[in-house]
């Protein structure tokens, strides 16, 4: 299951720089779809590497961040391939979304989801309240506001 889809890295990248990266032709002026899937692909699998000993695969509605994180590796492993730019910006991508991945598997940061693919259980003891405050009048009433707040 990819992450991210072409569109995604064409909203997130310049076009010409995707031109440049996905044709061996310099005179082509369109972004080879295909390249560009296949580095989408390699990086979901990459990303589900890192995932897979923590979470049920694929995941049913992955979060956002995943779509984020699949276009900075695919956009490095592009780079990679065609040195046209200074790859150091996007080697310090690929550092820092492989680091949030490791740290994600090892369990020190949250994806949003259970191990099960379901949303993370609420902490015991904790009160859940919708938008805009508690109606049932359980709680304090509010501590700060704009006059306990004055002159701050």
């Amino acid at each position: 299951m990819a992450y991210a889809s072409p569109n995604d890295m064409i909203a997130r990248y310049l076009n010409r720089d995707l031109v440049q990266l996905t044709n061996d032709d310099p005179a082509t002026l369109t972004i080879n779809a295909a390249v560009l899937q296949q580095a989408l692909d390699d990086a979901s699998t990459e990303i589900d590497g890192y995932l897979d000993g923590r979470f049920a695969l694929p995941l049913s509605d992955p979060p956002a961040l995943l779509n984020r994180l699949a276009c900075d590796i695919a956009m490095y492993r592009l780079q990679a391939l065609r040195p046209l730019h200074d790859i150091a910006d996007a080697r310090r991508r690929y550092d820092d979304a492989t680091a949030l991945l490791t740290r994600a598997a090892a369990g020190a940061v949250t994806l949003g989801l259970a191990p099960d693919n379901q949303d993370a259980p609420i902490a015991p003891g904790s009160i859940v309240v919708e938008a805009g405050g508690d109606p049932s009048g359980v709680l304090p009433a509010r501590i700060f506001s704009r006059g306990t707040l004055k002159g701050y």
